[in-house]
């Protein structure tokens, strides 16, 4: 239906750009007659153009988008191949859940560095141990002959110290083994990584499993299995929406009644459902090339309905006004031209050019064209549009 209704008041235009050439003064007052039996099968309705009070609103097109606050990127920490991607683009994620693993040959190193030192610790120790056995018996031997004054107070004496001795070297020993735990520990959790495997198993494991550190909806997708990634490469983009953008590009005239704070609606294309915001965001500054001002509004998405890059209109209420107006759907337009019909006689019709002022999405201004108490079609426009083609066509 919208691509005829283009199709007929593209012919209209052409029509009158060749009427313009003959008659200047009749191109915009085409006059169409119709039988009664016309005017029935269209079913049009008129009403007097009179004055009313209109609820104005600036209507904006735009598109959600995601809060560039509530957006993360989630980069590699490390050189190294992806293995696994256990997410897709849309999923609702938490926190702690895995998003994807990457083998490093750089984790593999430095778990090799830590498991040579760790185990020339542990033989160290499980060494000491023993010495430090065998230093606790000789002293218990020691003192045991000393009480009984068998063993000499020097004998006693040089098996307690040899004791002291061997305890503070297997303390030393057992604290450097935390502190080397502690150090890689560090070292690998700056990329992800762990050695709670390593000194568990004693065997590498050259893997690290990026999660989510926060709630929300993966936006973005960048990598699959078996790619070689670089550290700081972008991987995915993840978002918290329940609360969205609306983003639109007002027009420079419309720039005076946009004010933090003013009450948002919006239509969803292809769509029936309102959603309601509040203005948060008006741009202090003019683009250069288009001439429009950026605007943006806070919309409640707790339900994660609305998706990012969703196309909307959306409607800025500036306050009311009382004005001579008309339904918005009299009013006919193609290009910088507006046109409506008015009922001059029965069954008569005559096509008016309008200068129209101020609009919503039910009523325009009429500024000039039709004087007030005129009888405006406010249903059947488009088919008197049709027969008005069919009448230049037969001329």
């Amino acid at each position: 239906m919208k691509i005829l209704k283009l199709f007929i008041i593209f012919s209209l235009a052409l029509l009158l750009t060749g009427c313009r050439s003959k008659n200047n003064d009749t191109a915009h007052n085409k006059r169409i007659v119709l039988t009664e039996a016309q005017e029935k099968n269209a079913k049009i309705q008129t009403s007097p153009l009179s004055g009313m009070d209109i609820e104005l609103q600036i209507t904006i097109p735009a598109q959600f988008k995601a809060r560039n606050q509530s957006i993360e990127r989630i980069y590699s920490p490390i050189d190294g191949k992806i293995t696994n991607v256990f997410v897709e683009p849309g999923a609702i994620l938490k926190v702690g859940q895995p998003i994807v693993q990457i083998k490093s040959d750089a984790i593999s190193q430095i778990q090799l560095e830590f498991l040579e030192k760790i185990l020339d610790i542990d033989a160290n120790i499980n060494e000491l141990r023993a010495q430090y056995n065998l230093s606790l018996q000789n002293y218990n031997r020691e003192r045991t002959l000393y009480n009984e004054k068998i063993s000499s107070r020097a004998d006693y004496e040089t098996a307690n110290a040899q004791l002291r001795k061997d305890k503070a070297n297997l303390d030393a020993l057992n604290i450097k083994r935390s502190s080397l735990i502690n150090v890689y520990r560090q070292r690998l959790a700056v990329y992800g990584g762990t050695i709670d495997n390593v000194i568990k198993t004693k065997q590498i494991y050259p893997y690290i499993t990026i999660k989510a550190t926060k709630n929300g909806v993966l936006l973005e997708r960048k990598v699959n299995p078996g790619e070689i990634v670089e550290q700081n490469r972008e991987l995915f983009n993840l978002a918290d929406l329940k609360t969205i953008w609306l983003v639109g590009y007002a027009f420079e005239k419309d720039s005076p009644y946009l004010h933090l704070g003013e009450a948002v609606t919006g239509t969803i294309e292809e769509s029936t459902e309102t959603i309601n915001g509040v203005l948060s965001y008006v741009s202090p500054i003019l683009d250069n090339t288009t001439k429009t001002l950026e605007v943006r509004a806070d919309i409640p998405n707790k339900n994660f309905k609305i998706k990012p890059n969703m196309y909307a209109e959306m409607y800025v209420n500036t306050g009311i006004a009382h004005v001579l107006a008309i339904p918005t759907d009299a009013v006919e337009k193609f290009g910088d031209y507006n046109f409506a019909y008015v009922k001059i006689a029965p069954h008569t019709y005559e096509e008016r050019k309008v200068e129209t002022g101020k609009k919503n999405d039910q009523y325009t201004e009429v500024l000039s064209g039709i004087k007030a108490g005129e009888k405006v079609v406010t249903r059947g426009s488009f088919e008197l549009l049709g027969e008005s083609i069919k009448k230049q066509e037969a001329e």
